[in-house]
């Protein structure tokens, strides 16, 4: 049996590699130039940086039993330990507390994208592939239309795993036959932003949570388990990378264009916090995530499907807005492509 899979994320390549135990032919398509989706790896021309999801929660215990497989397997580590919360209103920006989670947290090891690839490993994986569209042919299948192009490929069932605002355009786009959910989702931008510093500022602190601030987190990137070593440009002295995610409500305010301000923003914000002067910024390297999550207080989607006909639809938005989200996606979609239920 031939499956296509419409996106190469976390749900898209955890569904693969189920789907690949049981012997099917699976065909991924990614309209971006490498997999993991909004869990991905930047390599600038100063280093390598996580630029989208940075760390992984595990709240369930069904999600943090599988996460510690994942370590067994040397593809995640628990990371961060040193996890702090920061309330500017309080006054004193400075002021760091411990911050007590019921969650556990982790990150995939060598770089957040390392896992999708492993998972897509077996499958064939077709990136700077964007579907727009899909159509069954009664004794054929399914066909794709890729860039613009119908391909001459038939499969026989079809999963778009894209996060919504972009798989309800391809619903909308092909026509499907699928009963959708009577109420919308709307989703949030964020910009993520890589900041290279000229030396270490905080080897004790990995997160930080900001609250009534521009910036919502602070990610000692560089520090994650088996990333590579960053050192200056000028005197090969150990430096690092940082993350700071700019909150949803202001990056929605930015939209995509102003690029130039949200680094100005973030490294403005890094530096105050660590009292550092703005030349401590060597490097910066900014991105824009459109479509980063659904906005606070959306209600889950759930999964869409028609097994009669073999297409199904469904990402993290089916149950949340997480990695987790996305995991619980991929049993749903896998045991429907099997079974049905």
């Amino acid at each position: 049996m031939k499956i296509a899979i419409v996106g190469a994320g976390i749900t898209g390549c955890l569904l693969a590699n189920a789907l690949d135990s049981e012997n099917l032919d699976v065909s991924i398509f990614e309209k971006s130039r490498g997999c993991g989706g909004r869990a991905s790896t930047k390599q600038t021309d100063f280093g390598q940086c996580d630029i989208g999801a940075t760390i992984v929660p595990a709240l369930k215990v069904e999600f943090a039993n599988f996460m510690q497989q994942l370590c067994n397997q040397n593809l995640a580590s628990k990371w961060p330990q040193n996890v702090y919360v920061a309330d500017q209103i309080k006054g004193n920006k400075h002021a760091l507390e411990r911050f007590i989670s019921d969650r556990e947290y982790y990150v995939f090891n060598e770089k957040m994208n390392a896992a999708c690839r492993h998972w897509a490993r077996n499958s064939h994986l077709h990136t700077n592939s964007l579907i727009s569209q899909i159509r069954y042919c009664v004794g054929k299948g399914w066909q794709l239309k890729l860039n613009d192009a119908w391909q001459t490929e038939w499969f026989d069932k079809v999963v778009v795993t894209a996060p919504w605002p972009q798989s309800q355009a391809i619903i909308e786009q092909s026509e499907l036959s699928l009963r959708l959910p009577n109420f919308s989702q709307s989703w949030t931008s964020c910009w993520s932003i890589a900041v290279k510093l000229e030396r270490l500022v905080a080897t004790d602190v990995d997160l930080i949570y900001l609250k009534n601030h521009p910036i919502q987190t602070l990610v000692r990137d560089s520090g994650k388990p088996q990333r590579p070593l960053v050192v200056t440009s000028q005197t090969d002295q150990k430096s690092e990378i940082w993350i700071a995610q700019l909150s949803n409500k202001l990056s929605d305010s930015l939209g995509s264009q102003e690029r130039d301000q949200a680094i100005s923003i973030a490294t403005k914000g890094l530096c105050e916090f660590f009292d550092l002067p703005d030349k401590a910024v060597s490097n910066t390297y900014g991105h824009y995530w459109r479509y980063a999550r659904p906005s606070a207080g959306q209600k889950p989607l759930g999964i869409l499907s028609n097994h009669e006909l073999g297409v199904y639809v469904g990402g993290d938005w089916s149950f949340g807005a997480s990695i987790e989200s996305a995991y619980e996606g991929s049993l749903a979609l896998s045991q429907l492509i099997k079974t049905g239920v």
